[in-house]
């Protein structure tokens, strides 16, 4: 398995390699500049940005990844650099398409690439850390909230809003249609308030009876076992994933629901195992208790060995049964 060092700088030359093909893409075959771009604008609109892009993006990327896999000192502000310089672009392409309602596929392919830069810094770490892909952070109750409500509002306006979009601009490019049914928007729009509501809960159970965020390099110090992850073992997956059916239920876009459904095996292949070998590394027993009792995506009602959760081996589980009625 790769290290964190790796996957950091493995990623940032992925990122100047990808800039670079799409530049090529563009110059061998002209008809493709279409698609990234409003109908309105002229070509040398989107070709005047070779200099920034081969600069800023392609350069950074290359010194980033070069400075983490050295280690040098400066490789985290390297990281961050990049991370921001990558938001300019995608914010600019965002609200483009908002004015146009054009050019998704190109909000999303940068949206794509600003959210993994930025977490690759992450990893990365601030300066003097150690690259980790998962990072204890103990955190006031207010930074804790602050933190994620601002995890929420970038994975959700990638992944729920942005990437369907593109989605959705490709299927049409290849005219596959769109369903429609009756009662579609009510079933959907109520599809995802309830799914939002179980991720708005999990991320505030982390909060308040972790100490932490959902976030795996800023992750809680404590075990929580309470609010809705008495039910499942990771309700904001299950979250995601019904919000992500239900934003393609909305669209009409069979493959924005296909899209949704790979995030189950993508998460529970390749996110799942890591993410619990380190719980069952900080919290043993105590976690393999729990995980014994407590399945991934199936919810588990009506468990009669519950009270077992709120005894005195599990750390902060009192406090934590105390506290979950607020949540």
């Amino acid at each position: 398995m790769m290290n964190p060092r790796q996957i950091v700088s493995g990623y940032f030359v992925l990122q100047a390699i990808g800039v670079v093909a799409w530049w090529a893409l563009l110059r061998l075959h002209p008809q493709s500049i279409g698609w990234f771009y409003p109908r309105s604008w002229p070509d040398d609109v989107l070709l005047s940005f070779w200099l920034a892009d081969f600069t800023l993006i392609v350069g950074g990327s290359c010194i980033v990844a070069f400075s983490v896999w050295h280690q040098r000192n400066w490789a985290s502000t390297a990281a961050w650099s990049v991370a921001a310089i990558c938001w300019y672009p995608t914010l600019v392409c965002i609200a483009t398409s908002m004015r146009t309602g054009e050019a998704w596929i190109a909000s999303a392919m940068m949206a794509s690439m600003a959210v993994l830069s930025l977490a690759m810094a992450t990893i990365q770490g601030k300066q003097g850390d150690a690259p980790a892909a998962f990072r204890v952070t103990s955190m006031n109750r207010l930074g804790s909230l602050l933190s994620t409500l601002g995890q929420i509002v970038i994975f959700w306006g990638t992944f729920l809003w942005i990437l369907p979009m593109g989605i959705v601009e490709l299927q049409e490019t290849i005219t596959w249609n769109r369903f429609e049914h009756s009662f579609q928007t009510q079933a959907s729009i109520g599809l995802f308030l309830l799914a939002s509501c179980l991720g708005l809960w999990s991320g505030l159970s982390m909060v308040t009876l972790g100490g932490g965020t959902p976030l795996p390099t800023a992750t809680a110090p404590r075990l929580v076992i309470a609010g809705p992850y008495r039910f499942v073992r990771n309700p904001m997956a299950v979250a995601g994933i019904l919000q992500g059916i239900a934003v393609g239920w909305l669209l009409g876009s069979v493959p924005v629901i296909i899209y949704a459904l790979t995030g189950i095996v993508a998460w529970h292949v390749f996110v799942r195992p890591v993410e619990e070998q380190d719980l069952l590394e900080r919290f043993g027993s105590d976690y393999e208790r729990y995980r014994s009792r407590v399945r991934v995506w199936v919810p588990t009602i009506g468990w009669t060995g519950q009270q077992e959760f709120e005894g005195s081996e599990f750390p902060d589980a009192k406090n934590d049964a105390k506290q979950r009625e607020s949540v």
